[in-house]
């Protein structure tokens, strides 16, 4: 069964971090107050988008404490000023947490009877929505029917309101202590010194007052705060997560998210590993993704301490298979930085001209026109013309808008961040994301090389068909979505919102099905099925396991691991109130 894996590193690009924390800060800055004590952060999201010199940074810390007035300091590269910071909306960093998070993934047995195609919820999902206006384009008033492209927002979306930013320059940041007297906030002598070395290495600063009667409380002390972005011309490799610390109280989470045009990334000054993908686990579970791993992400530290999960590295077109959500749309993605990025391209490329009508479209705008009047048809040509031009703009947006998600994820201390972490473009994985075969669920759990990255955590539970059988030669162990009359929820449910979970009301030694010898998990037996709403289910196979230890670094630049197969199915369900 699969181990925690370490992955070789190789060369260095563009990075980001994030960071959810229950008890303290864990972002490339820190809290100042006007009083001595100043409250701390349970989750901060830092999503990072680069491109050769150019860099997208956008931060989203979360805030406990008092509700006095106080600001957020961050240091950042020299060249950012002013007009290149942004206020985003929460919505688009959180979408990156839940796109990426953890998954929860039921398998049914087809009708052994049934003749049709062997299908699982992700295919379902997309036929659904072939018809929508995203995908099959739409219809105005019920007689035209528009291009998807023009239905499609292709704007970024900014904030504002909730932030009073300054921008210190590196020779105003020498004085930040002066600077933040003169607004009233103090910083202590240990935040003085813990940010002197990135003074003296001439970077900028952002401190962004905060508007305490505009944040969203989320309960008691604790509000969410919106994201702050700004861009640089510098490969950012190099975060200034030690800042963090400042406001520690116990442990913090960190995730990093990067998006990048062809690349997936891991650490390069720190441990990868990955967690284990693609094992059985009870039913009780699904709706309590958030408690089961972080319970297992513990198990997995207590092994690795100063390493980093890699949990997901997935084109951004799509989500995972299945999708928590759909996959980032358009205006999200320019949100994020592909607006900047979009500056760099051509003008040519930005504004091209549209491609040559065909006889056929000639005929129907002139059709079109010939039904209005006279005098209206030399404005509905030039608007005809205008959206011709428009629709080619969009399309050619479109095409440049292709990313490579990936999420990393750091649970730490001091003790297990002795140094700011960089990241490092790596060669493309591929894992968590087979579809089970046969009686005994056989599934592969391995992460290896792969052409494009597919990677995702995903914990898996089957349900064997319960139902009569009206056929001479029924077709069993064919895995797939749930029946027509299943009445539950079609949601994928994620290991979200970790800040808020008990990591001690699941145990993975109670849950976990297939043997994960490293963890010291043996697999519990699997019990008669009981989760399944539909009427399916069954005897549980007997049991079996395949096991393999972790294989050497190899050339390519990560360590591949081999998973036993999957081999118990079903489970007693469990629901919590």
């Amino acid at each position: 069964m699969q181990k925690p894996v370490s992955l070789a590193v190789s060369s260095l690009l563009a990075t980001a971090l994030t960071a959810l924390a229950p008890d303290a800060g864990a972002f490339p800055g820190f809290f100042v107050g006007k009083k001595d004590t100043v409250g701390s952060a349970h989750a901060t999201h830092v999503a990072i988008m680069p491109r050769g010199d150019t860099t997208i940074v956008s931060v989203m810390p979360d805030y406990e404490g008092s509700l006095d007035p106080f600001a957020i300091v961050m240091p950042v590269p020299a060249d950012v000023t002013a007009d290149k910071v942004k206020t985003l909306k929460r919505e688009f960093l959180d979408r990156l947490e839940m796109l990426t998070a953890p998954r929860f993934m039921e398998f049914w047995e087809m009708d052994p009877c049934d003749p049709g195609p062997l299908e699982q919820e992700w295919e379902r999902s997309k036929l659904a929505s072939a018809d929508t206006a995203f995908l099959g384009g739409g219809q105005v008033g019920g007689e035209k029917k528009v291009p998807k492209e023009m239905l499609l927002t292709v704007e970024p979306d900014f904030k504002e309101g909730e932030y009073s930013i300054s921008v210190l320059d590196k020779e105003q940041a020498k004085d930040l202590s002066g600077f933040l007297k003169g607004k009233g906030y103090l910083l202590g002598d240990k935040a003085a010194a813990a940010v002197k070395p990135y003074v003296d290495a001439g970077m900028s600063f952002i401190v962004a007052e905060v508007d305490t009667k505009r944040i969203e409380l989320v309960g008691g002390e604790r509000a969410s705060l919106s994201p702050i972005r700004y861009s640089t011309t510098t490969a950012v490799s190099k975060i200034p997560a030690k800042l963090g610390l400042l406001n520690l109280d116990k442990k913090q989470e960190l995730f990093v998210y990067v998006l990048s045009a062809d690349q997936r990334y891991e650490m390069k000054n720190y441990g990868n590993v990955f967690p284990p993908t693609n094992i059985t686990v009870d039913f009780v579970v699904k709706e309590r993704m958030g408690e089961f791993y972080g319970a297992l992400h513990d198990m997995i530290q207590d092994k690795e301490p100063k390493s980093f999960l890699v949990e997901y590295a997935w084109p951004a077109e799509g989500c995972g298979q299945p999708c928590q959500n759909e996959a980032l749309l358009p205006h999200e993605l320019l949100t994020l930085g592909g607006d900047v990025l979009e500056l760099l391209v051509p003008e040519a490329e930005r504004l091209p001209a549209p491609p040559e009508m065909t006889e056929e479209e000639k005929k129907k705008q002139e059709a079109e026109l010939k039904e209005l009047k006279p005098a209206e048809r030399p404005k509905a040509k030039k608007q005809m013309e205008a959206d011709r031009k428009e629709l080619a703009r969009r399309k050619a947006l479109l095409a440049r808008q292709k990313y490579v998600l990936t999420r990393l994820h750091h649970r730490y201390d001091a003790a297990n961040l002795p140094d700011d972490p960089e990241v490092v473009a790596a060669g493309h994985i591929a894992g968590g994301a087979t579809i089970p075969k046969g009686e005994k669920m056989e599934i592969s759990s391995e992460v290896k090389p792969a052409e494009k990255s597919q990677m995702q955590t995903r914990y898996n539970h089957f349900h064997p068909w319960k139902g009569m059988m009206k056929c001479d030669k029924p077709e069993r162990w064919r895995w797939g979505k749930p029946p027509r009359e299943y009445r539950g929820l079609r949601k994928t449910w994620v290991a979200a919102d970790l800040t808020r979970k008990d990591r001690k009301q699941i145990d993975p030694k109670k849950v976990v099905q297939t043997p994960i010898p490293m963890l010291g998990l043996t697999g519990v037996p699997a019990l008669e099925d009981a989760g399944a709403d539909a009427g399916t289910g069954g005897p549980a196979p007997k049991k079996g396991c395949g096991c393999s230890t972790p294989g050497s670094p190899s050339g390519g630049g990560f360590v591949g691991v081999v998973l036993s197969l999957v081999t118990l199915a079903g489970a007693a369900r469990r629901r919590r109130d």
